[in-house]
């Protein structure tokens, strides 16, 4: 599970200045793929980042054992080309591809494969863990690899972990430690390009992988891709009109209509179940909250005072949609239906009768409630994402419902790995932020069980019964079964009201039709093109003519845009995040 970790800052009425200085090009120049982003990483270790930006590289970069089909995410052949059931179905076989290698030239083989999934499952890899857990890999020959898994497992035969290269990393990871604190910049991959440089906080290289298997023995069709990270949304989208970028990600939607406009440009509205949420934090760690929300009843009250509806007409222009629960997975069948009296429809009034009823009252009447013993005003710590660039607006408008009903709230802002960090401490009220769920909801769902506290639980609760159905949904194979043990679970995480999910965000995106043809959407016709589940687009796309040309560009490329902030009028152009991938993001 990714956690969707927004796109930078809030972006005011700007006047953008750019200083071109283009780069001669010749023939001997790469052929570029330049992509837009304005969400950075923390790191591109993939047992361990959560950002969606991180994940998009490593879909790039490592190949799996199994891939999902890009019109509706069914299980294909990825670096194995087939596989047998046996057992019952908790033993499947694998065979790799013939002569598969990896970037630096050494076999890729069955030792390999079996090596990750037996080191991820003992040492316990955040991002890997809850598809292992249960399996034992096992070496028939250098192309053949047998799974056993201890239970049944509806997830297989898909494994979609990504495989490193064990001979640079098996005398690394040695222990949990030293594995998730490798920078993992060695640039040995599988997937069809590799990673060549990595600026934080400026750009991400990747260079076309000779070896890749789906290249058919052909010349890769381009030579490079560049992540370029930029700081103001709005210059990312000048970029893309002004030539100086293939394709953008997480651009404002107020900008929509211009990038429309622009017959060279497709914008896309990609949907793959992404979601943000308000956090309240429940109380189950150290670095407990303010002691008024342990109270279920104080919770409900403040998710029937945030204005949903408002924030998906004036923030999104109308193109998110409402969510009542959380989305765990890629497929909305996912979502239980919660109507009627039991969803939290936005109802001020009724949140402020809640509180009256159970002694949350105004005694000193300076507009904040105390605790039923009058002490303790309720004022909550709301934290910021700095990365986000709906973060900011949505903490002012929360400022604003809780006032409403008698609650105080103190805005605290953080980046998002020191926000991560507060998460994990429980050192927070509140706090805005998001997912893009993967394909099945196990790893979603697993995130708010008792063994996660203090980990990816960032609700910081959880449910015995939750904690029950999670293991049973594990081990379902009745596929209608499994989908009411997940309707059941997301209920109750609903009524306990420790997440209050705002809507289905869909990911804008847009790219030039006149250099790279061969956008994939995943799932078809309704999702987005790139910062998918699986990314299939870079391997699929080819240049129109000189492509993307020498991968120099202009100069303020290189630090995301020269701006001029003009707040003229205070007029604010309200850009969308990257709703992840996730993971945290």
């Amino acid at each position: 599970m990714r956690r969707v970790i927004t796109a930078l800052a809030l972006a005011l009425l700007v006047s953008v200045v750019f200083t071109p200085a283009v780069v001669a090009q010749d023939d001997a120049a790469p052929v570029t793929l330049r992509i837009g982003l304005t969400q950075d990483w923390e790191t591109l270790n993939p047992t361990v980042g959560f950002a969606v930006s991180e994940y998009e590289i490593w879909n790039v970069h490592y190949a799996t054992l199994t891939d999902k089909a890009a019109d509706d995410f069914a299980t294909i052949p990825g670096l194995a080309e087939s596989w047998e059931e046996s057992d019952g179905g908790l033993t499947y076989t694998y065979t790799l591809r013939e002569g598969l290698m990896w970037s630096d030239g050494e076999p890729l083989t069955a030792e390999d494969v079996a090596w990750n999934i037996n080191t991820a499952r003992d040492q316990e890899w955040d991002n890997m863990i809850s598809t292992v857990v249960n399996i034992e890999a096992t070496v028939i020959d250098d192309r053949t690899v047998q799974l056993t898994s201890s239970v049944p497992d509806p997830k297989l035969p898909t494994m979609d972990v990504y495989l490193v290269p064990p001979h640079i990393w098996e005398p690394i990871a040695t222990d949990y430690d030293s594995t998730t604190q490798y920078d993992a910049l060695d640039g040995v991959g599988s997937g069809p390009f590799v990673i060549s440089d990595f600026a934080k906080g400026q750009s991400v290289t990747m260079v076309a992988n000779p070896n890749y298997w789906g290249w058919e023995g052909e010349e890769p069709p381009y030579d490079q891709i560049i992540f370029q990270l930029f700081e103001n949304p709005d210059a990312m989208v000048a970029a893309l009109q002004q030539s100086q970028l293939d394709a953008i990600h997480g651009f404002p939607a107020g900008s929509a209509d211009a990038l429309e406009a622009d017959p060279d440009i497709e914008v896309i509205a990609g949907q793959q179940g992404g979601f943000d949420e308000i956090a309240i934090n429940g109380g189950a760690v150290e670095g407990q909250p303010h002691p008024a929300l342990l109270d279920v009843n104080v919770r409900r009250a403040i998710s029937y005072a945030v204005d949903k509806e408002a924030v998906i007409e004036d923030l999104w222009f109308g193109l998110a949609s409402p969510l009542e629960t959380m989305s765990p997975g890629a497929d909305t069948k996912w979502i239980p239906d919660i109507s009627g009296d039991a969803a939290f429809t936005y109802d001020p009034e009724r949140a402020r009768q809640i509180l009256d009823d159970a002694g949350y009252l105004d005694s000193d009447g300076d507009g904040v409630r105390e605790m039923p013993d009058g002490s303790n005003p309720i004022v909550l710590r709301h934290a910021v994402n700095t990365d986000g660039d709906l973060a900011g607006p949505i903490g002012d408008l929360f400022k604003g419902w809780m006032e409403d009903i008698g609650i105080g709230v103190e805005l605290e802002s953080y980046d998002q790995d020191a926000l991560f960090g507060v998460i994990v401490d429980g050192t927070y009220d509140t706090f805005f932020w998001g997912w893009v769920p993967f394909v099945d909801p196990d790893p979603m769902l697993s995130y708010f069980t008792e063994a996660e506290l203090g980990n990816y639980n960032d609700a910081n609760w959880f449910d015995p019964r939750f904690d029950e159905l999670y293991l049973e949904q594990k081990e379902e194979l009745d596929p209608d079964r499994r989908l009411e043990i997940v309707h059941e679970m997301l209920t109750i995480l609903h009524d306990a009201a420790v997440y209050i999910p705002m809507y289905l965000g869909p990911d804008l995106q847009a790219y030039r039709t006149d250099t790279f043809e061969g956008w994939v959407r995943q799932p078809a016709e309704i999702g987005p093109v790139m910062f998918s589940n699986s990314s299939p687009s870079y391997a699929q796309l080819r240049p129109i003519g000189a492509g993307g040309g020498d991968g120099g560009g202009v100069n303020w490329l290189l630090i995301g845009g020269i701006v001029v902030v003009v707040a003229a009028g205070g007029a604010v152009l309200l850009s969308r995040r990257r709703s992840t991938a996730d993971e945290r993001e």
